[in-house]
């Protein structure tokens, strides 16, 4: 018996370790970074880590959010071939199909679920399209997000929420519930939370801008130039800095 509880404490140990190194990894996944390019190497390390972990069916929770987290990053700022950022965020989607069922109340889970399939549906047009399935499927999960973890990432589930709401049209008897002035609302109380989040300045923006409130679009997308980008998050926030420097360059 003593034997049995001594190799249970070594594997759970391992496990920790091994789980931990990968985290790291991921925390340091803007090493060596080009402005928007990231280095593949560390990213890669967390990814080779994170799907040893799963396929031995250890921390499937940590492991399972961080693994999708990483293949969206690596899909967003490392893969260059339109290729190669299908194959990262179908991965994503894959896990994510399983791991929302038995993790349902995991922010990290939730939300990287909904942008592997976002940025996929990005890629493949769907959102110019409509395609109905990927937009109630998206609705669905963020509704459920917002419900069980509405401050996980600073808000995500209200960005997701307030983008849907301004990009997805309006189209009578077909989808009737998309509405620019929630976007705006549901924004303005992100921020109330969360002043100083770059997409959180971002978002609201980009929902005013949309909404034809230009004038007061222009002062978030300054603030959010202005706003320091988080050292955790400094490639995700400066991918909001050059996209409201696009539309100040517009205005």
């Amino acid at each position: 018996m003593l034997v049995n509880f001594l190799i249970f404490l070594f594997s759970f140990f391992t496990t920790q370790d091994e789980l931990q190194a990968g985290i790291n990894y991921f925390n340091s996944r803007a090493e060596n970074s080009k402005g928007l390019q990231a280095n593949t190497i560390n990213i890669d390390k967390a990814i080779k880590i994170f799907d040893d972990l799963l396929k031995q069916h250890k921390d499937l929770e940590v492991a399972g959010g961080y693994y999708m987290q990483s293949l969206n990053y690596k899909g967003r700022f490392v893969c260059i071939s339109e290729s190669e950022k299908r194959r990262a965020f179908t991965k994503a989607i894959q896990l994510g199909n399983e791991l929302v069922l038995k993790f349902p109340k995991n922010g990290k889970i939730r939300f990287e679920y909904i942008s592997a399939i976002s940025l996929l549906a990005e890629i493949k047009g769907l959102f110019s399209s409509i395609d109905d399935d990927v937009v109630s499927k998206l609705l669905y999960h963020t509704k459920i997000l917002i419900q069980t973890d509405s401050m996980y990432n600073e808000g995500g589930g209200w960005k997701v929420f307030a983008v849907l709401n301004y990009k997805i049209p309006y189209i009578p008897f077909v989808i009737t519930w998309p509405d620019k002035d929630e976007a705006v609302a549901v924004m303005k109380n992100a921020l109330k939370h969360f002043p100083t989040n770059v997409g959180c300045n971002f978002y609201y923006a980009e929902a005013l801008f949309e909404n034809d409130q230009k004038k007061l679009a222009k002062i978030y997308f300054e603030q959010t130039i202005k706003l320091l980008s988080r050292k955790d998050f400094i490639i995700e926030d400066e991918f909001f800095k050059v996209k409201a420097k696009k539309y100040l360059e517009s205005l």
